[in-house]
């Protein structure tokens, strides 16, 4: 099995969980998902974040898929009070 894609980096991982970048990085501190630090930077077994998912019966995001609700626009009152 090539060694490249045995691991995700956080993001992506984050992104298949549906979590922050910091929860997941709390995760591998915890050691709920595998991983490694190389430099400042974790990298996620891929295994390991499938293995999450049927655990915890998380079901992972479609990646094109957005969480959450669009910001309304930056409605901005004058300080003239117009």
């Amino acid at each position: 099995m090539d060694n490249e894609n045995e691991y995700m980096t956080t993001p992506e991982a984050s992104e298949t969980l549906g979590y922050t970048i910091q929860h997941t990085r709390r995760l591998v501190r915890e050691g709920r998902l595998q991983g490694a630090k190389i430099g400042r930077d974790w990298l996620i077994l891929r295994e390991s974040v499938a293995e999450y998912v049927t655990r915890s019966n998380t079901q992972p995001l479609i990646p094109t898929q957005k969480r959450g609700r669009p910001r309304s626009g930056n409605k901005r009152i004058p300080r003239d009070g117009r």
